[in-house]
């Protein structure tokens, strides 16, 4: 997959977070920082016992808020004040450093995240697997937030499966990873939309390198442009963009007998606001899932 090596990002300085851990606290400190964005792996030189937690990131505010978390989990469990390392690395290393710790992600019964160098075929005649470049692109399906989407997208994928397609709006589709899905699912028409015009365009490129290439993308504001509007809505953003959008979310679910909403990006603390703000444009919450610190939601229209 070439997204990863797009004008998007040639110029971009690869950044490193690193602290330096006891080899026996890692899968400790592993559990408690999973679900982050950007993800936290870990690194062990074999040859002199040391274990490192690491972060890769283009962006530094967000490698910033996984290192301040990096080091809360490490208080957390006894270690003191552990310092976290920042390095701007060559791209070469950095690719090769991402292979250390990224591997395949069976997210559902039928959905498998899978990155290019590692093979995997589903282990079920209706599977879907879906192939993310990580960590250079939008997503890559070790978010909490991502994987819960995922789960309630293959929920409503299975409620009828002889009934015909059910459309798909995918709001922040961010790399595609959910339209993509979704599609493989068998979702269709899907549409995905995202204010950032590069996360647009990356969106398409791996839907075509995932032979999904009839989902189509486009740059949207949901606070101020038009949303598509689709059977599904999907709205995988930040919880107040959610709560300011809500009337205009909310419009964009065809009501029906198969009319579904899925609400991600909030964190457990904001769910509330967050559900009340839709439960006030006719909606009610079917059943939520937590994964770490994040909180999604899945609601029908009322009535």
């Amino acid at each position: 997959m070439s997204s990863i090596d797009s004008d998007l990002y040639a110029e971009a300085p690869v950044l490193r977070a690193r602290m330096e851990v006891p080899e026996g606290s890692l899968d400790a400190l592993l559990d408690a920082l999973w679900g982050l964005d950007p993800p936290v792996g870990s690194w062990q030189d074999l040859e002199t016992g040391r274990a490192f937690l690491d972060c890769y990131a283009v962006d530094r505010a967000a490698l910033e808020r996984t290192a301040a978390a990096m080091r809360a989990a490490a208080a957390a469990e006894g270690l003191g004040g552990r310092e976290v390392a920042f390095e701007t690395l060559p791209r070469e290393d950095w690719a090769e450093s991402w292979k250390r710790f990224f591997h395949v992600i069976r997210v559902s019964p039928r959905v498998t995240v899978r990155p290019p160098w590692e093979p995997c075929e589903p282990d079920r005649p209706d599977g879907v697997v879906v192939t993310i470049e990580p960590g250079m692109s939008f997503g890559t399906g070790l978010h909490g937030t991502t994987q819960a989407c995922l789960r309630f997208l293959e929920e409503l994928a299975e409620e009828d499966p002889a009934a015909p397609p059910r459309s798909l709006a995918d709001l922040g589709c961010g790399s595609g990873i959910l339209s993509i899905a979704a599609r493989k699912l068998g979702y269709a028409p899907v549409t995905g939309v995202d204010y950032d015009v590069a996360a647009v365009r990356v969106s398409a490129e791996n839907a075509r390198e995932n032979g999904v290439a009839d989902v189509a993308f486009a740059a949207c504001d949901v606070t101020e442009d038009p949303i598509p509007r689709a059977d599904a809505v999907v709205a995988n953003i930040l919880a107040p963009v959610l709560v300011r959008a809500a009337p205009r979310i909310a419009a964009a679910v065809v009501r029906g007998p198969r009319a579904a909403l899925v609400l991600s990006g909030i964190l457990g603390t904001q769910y509330a606001d967050v559900r009340a703000a839709y439960e006030a444009q006719g909606f009610r919450e079917v059943r939520s899932l937590a994964l770490g610190e994040w909180t999604s939601g899945l609601f029908r229209p009322v009535g």
